[in-house]
């Protein structure tokens, strides 16, 4: 870490290079020759377990805060809040600050006078406690991957002055592929080489700018066949019922979720039912009010939706052939992958799992700016990749 007149950057800079929705096994069952060159200079986690919902706004988050949903308020994809009487949907509401808990890395980073610069990571658009990232891009799904790595490459060769010392780029390819083709399929195999291909591109451009430039390469989740599409919408009389559609669950706030849910337990057999202080333990998926009065979840990792009457948010889930949002502990499938490389990062060492929330940390060591305290993160489930 350097100083000058007041201000501090993180030297080496560090880049993030996030693949959405990248199994922990498509590297190595794809020959991701990039990703996986990375991986055999530094160090690795076999399996990035995610935090419940496995999606991919909890789960980002989760990696910029070292919290879990429940505790830093983005408890899904969609989600209802009461106390606001409005519902959030992360293609709707993304930059609206209100969502967003906890003290994300690049806020954090920007408070010890660390220069940050964000493309797409989820939720840097929004203003997040009243500031953003020096640099950012508001997300736009038509940007091309080499806009991207065109962008990136330039905040690298700013003055150091202007130099962001945290650099966070998004990809989406894989997890778009997946969910429309399957995540075996060959278009989303291809996604896999085009990110593989990006990464590659990123770090070679980046390192001709910052020869030691530390890298870290992850993915928020994983994705699994979808084995069916389970419509509750006439199982149960879900009048005075709001639902938020996530896919791989349904969350339902009710006038009377008692009576729904016994409707539910008896009608839809294929579906397990909880209440909202009910949620199994390992997941850490309790005590926030945004999560519904009832969690809907499929017993096989299939889609699940219900359409109220007279809820006219409530949307119906498309047809999907990937998914994710499964629970980590039963489905495998839903971890990701985590990779470092550079001068913070020791070689050689391979790592069973760690958690999504434990990211927060290593971002902080790298950049060398002290946690808050608090978090749900583990520095004990990453320190030994760490130098």
């Amino acid at each position: 870490m350097l100083l000058a007149q007041g201000l501090a950057w993180a030297d080496p800079p560090l880049l993030v290079i996030a693949l959405d929705g990248f199994r922990w096994d498509f590297a190595a069952r794809d020959g991701a020759r990039n990703i996986l060159a990375l991986k055999n200079e530094g160090s690795s986690v076999a399996g990035l377990i995610p935090a419940f919902p496995s999606t991919t706004f909890p789960n980002f988050h989760s990696m910029a805060t070292g919290l879990y949903p429940a505790r830093h308020g983005l408890v899904a994809m969609t989600f209802h809040d009461r106390a606001m009487m409005r519902s959030f949907r992360y293609d709707r509401n993304a930059p609206e600050s209100v969502w967003y808990g906890g003290m994300p890395i690049w806020l954090l980073a920007e408070d010890r006078g660390i220069r940050t610069a964000t493309f797409f990571w989820p939720g840097t658009d929004a203003m997040i406690r009243g500031k953003r990232p020096t640099y950012y891009r508001r997300y736009d799904p038509k940007t091309t991957i080499d806009a991207r790595i065109k962008q990136v490459v330039e905040w690298f060769r700013l003055p150091e002055r202007e130099r962001p010392g945290l650099v966070m780029v998004y990809f989406s390819d894989v997890d778009s592929a997946g969910h429309q083709y399957g995540p075996d399929a060959m278009e989303t195999r291809a996604a896999i080489a085009r990110v593989d291909q990006a990464a590659g591109d990123l770090v070679r451009l980046v390192r001709a700018v910052r020869k030691d430039v530390n890298v870290l390469v992850v993915s928020d989740h994983g994705q699994i066949q979808v084995a069916s599409h389970i419509d509750l919408s006439k199982r149960a009389d879900f009048r005075g019922c709001k639902a938020a559609n996530e896919a791989p669950m349904t969350m339902l706030y009710c006038e009377n979720p008692e009576a729904v849910r016994a409707e539910l337990i008896k009608k839809a057999p294929e579906v397990t039912v909880w209440r909202s202080h009910e949620t199994p333990e390992h997941l850490h998926y309790r005590g926030n009010p945004r999560i519904g009065d009832l969690v809907i979840v499929p017993k096989t990792a299939s889609i699940v939706q219900v359409i109220p009457p007279r809820d006219t948010e409530a949307r119906p889930v498309p047809r999907l052939k990937g998914m994710h949002g499964y629970d980590p502990a039963k489905y495998r499938e839903m971890n990701g992958m985590l990779i470092g490389a550079g001068p913070a990062f020791r070689s050689g060492i391979r790592q069973e799992s760690a958690e999504t929330v434990d990211v927060f940390l290593i971002l902080c060591r790298v950049l060398g700016v002290a946690p808050p305290a608090g978090l749900d993160a583990d520095i004990n489930r990453v320190h030994r990749i760490l130098r």
